[in-house]
């Protein structure tokens, strides 16, 4: 079928069987929830590493199928090591009100310093800093390396940046630039990932904020399209023979699907 011939392994797997790296943002949830409600199918595999079930895309996925009581969802496995996976970042970009500056958020986080954009972004590829705020004229790095001391400061950040009144998005990493561009925004990214960080964060259960890592999949499956009603009683096989072992489509990069455009190529497993 197309997802073997890509290297991935769709299957059914328990929802109990697989591992978060990132929490999730409640609201995004509960949206989930209310699309499932509606839409009665799941419309994009979880993809997780094919060795550890850690959950690489589909964290909301999995939480909503939690919180409804899914037993089992379609997956694809994927070989985690494999050079089609890239591993990234997210970075988180606020928009400061009148209510607060960068430095009434950095009063609060300790072990902050001040230094240049350079400067900082090397040592967060050395790994030896837990994040980096970033403006387009100054830089502060923040922490130690250890995963859980960029949690923390993340969550920390957020939560002051949250009672302020600040703005908060998420962009890819290669968008920084850009956004430095505009003279009030702070920019907030953590430390050089590696895949053994995700790993080790799924199987110890002490998560990443959300929207930490960005994960590339060349190609990404998606639009597999399952009725949520037959996940309970659904197999591996059957699943294999609800697709027909078709080939499905390949979008080229740059597509458009569920709102949001994809560096990488989409294949489409539905056969539409």
């Amino acid at each position: 079928m197309a997802a073997a011939t890509a290297g991935f392994t769709l299957g059914i797997r328990p929802v109990s069987s697989l591992r978060p790296h990132e929490m999730t943002i409640q609201r995004h949830v509960k949206e989930l929830v209310q699309e499932i409600l509606r839409d009665g199918v799941q419309k994009d595999p979880i993809i997780i590493d094919r060795e550890t079930a850690t959950v690489l895309d589909g964290m909301h996925r999995l939480a909503a199928f939690q919180e409804l009581g899914v037993e089992n969802a379609v997956c694809c496995a994927v070989d985690y090591s494999s050079r089609a996976i890239a591993l990234g970042r997210w970075a988180r970009a606020y928009t400061p009100s009148q209510a607060g500056s960068i430095h009434d958020v950095l009063g609060s986080v300790e072990s902050a310093r001040r230094t240049t954009l350079a400067e900082a972004f090397s040592a967060l590829e050395r790994r030896e800093a837990a994040v980096a705020v970033l403006t387009s004229d100054v830089a502060y790095i923040v922490g130690r390396p250890p995963q859980e001391e960029v949690g923390a400061v993340m969550l920390a950040f957020d939560r002051i940046a949250e009672q302020l009144g600040w703005e908060r998005r998420f962009v890819p990493e290669d968008d920084i630039d850009i956004e430095l561009q505009e003279r009030r925004r702070v920019v907030l990214l953590p430390r050089k990932l590696m895949k053994d960080d995700v790993v080790a964060a799924a199987r110890s259960g002490k998560l990443f904020p959300c929207k930490t890592s960005m994960h590339a999949i060349d190609p990404r499956p998606v639009s597999v399209q399952f009725p949520v009603s037959e996940l309970g009683r659904a197999t591996s096989e059957g699943l294999r023979v609800r697709l027909k072992g078709g080939e499905g489509r390949l979008s080229p990069p740059g597509s458009m699907y569920e709102g949001r455009r994809y560096k990488e190529r989409l294949l489409f497993l539905d056969q539409r």
